[in-house]
């Protein structure tokens, strides 16, 4: 069972994933005008998901590289930077969870009261986004430049700029008439999203992988971050 999940961590999750966002996009081309913006924030979020992790994961990859050396152990002894903290099974279900939790709110902003604080909700998670990966680039050029690195680049960057920060900026143009009401949703919508996607999967499932046989899980190399690592 474990190694059928090792297996599933690989690639196979990804292309599900790939898949939820090809019908979901067919799926608004069809019915977008008749959308409330909520619905239409949360489109945004399970479409650039799957780019935005295959720019984590693969093209170039090695964001765990960056996570697990800022959040992991210092003492070098007890680091395992290619799975602890972020492992391929946490991330996996992190990344799922931020393409699936935004269809369900896509479905609540259709047939609830709510389409703005998903708006508000999903504006957030776009802007996020390119905060956190602004900081990461800052970060890892500090860290790495002298072995090289002379940007501010890294594995999401480019899909945050190019597909998140648009997406905010459509939100942000179209709001109308937001409440304190509003907000309050928004508030409660993103903090139920980054509770599920981040502490309640990494913190049980971390301790749990790292108790695994050796690789199980783990990423296979740093990726982008390697030709910086191998000039240390």
């Amino acid at each position: 069972m474990v190694k059928k999940l090792d297996k599933w961590c690989d690639i196979n999750w990804i292309i599900f994933l790939c898949i939820t966002g090809v019908i979901t996009a067919i799926c608004a081309a069809v019915f977008w005008n008749k959308m409330p913006l909520g619905a239409q924030g949360a489109v945004f979020a399970a479409v650039i998901m799957p780019f935005h992790v295959l720019e984590e994961w693969k093209f170039p990859g090695g964001l765990h590289y960056f996570y697990n050396t800022l959040l992991g152990p210092k003492d070098k002894e007890k680091q395992d930077l290619s799975r602890y903290p972020m492992s391929r099974l946490t991330d996996m279900i992190t990344n799922v969870g931020l393409q699936w939790i935004p269809l369900v709110y896509l479905l609540l902003s259709c047939v609830t009261g709510l389409s703005n604080a998903t708006a508000l909700c999903m504006m957030l998670f776009c802007f996020i986004e390119v905060i956190a990966h602004t900081c990461a680039g800052i970060l890892t050029f500090y860290w790495f430049r002298k072995d090289g690195k002379k940007t501010i680049y890294n594995p999401g960057f480019a899909t945050s700029y190019m597909m998140f920060l648009p997406g905010g900026i459509y939100l942000v143009t179209r709001l109308e008439n937001i409440t304190g009401s509003d907000w309050l949703w928004c508030v409660i919508l993103f903090i139920i999203m980054m509770l599920i996607c981040i502490p309640l999967t990494e913190t049980p499932l971390k301790k749990w992988v790292a108790r695994q046989e050796k690789g199980m899980f783990a990423f296979a190399d740093p990726k982008y971050y390697d030709k910086f690592v191998h000039k240390k």
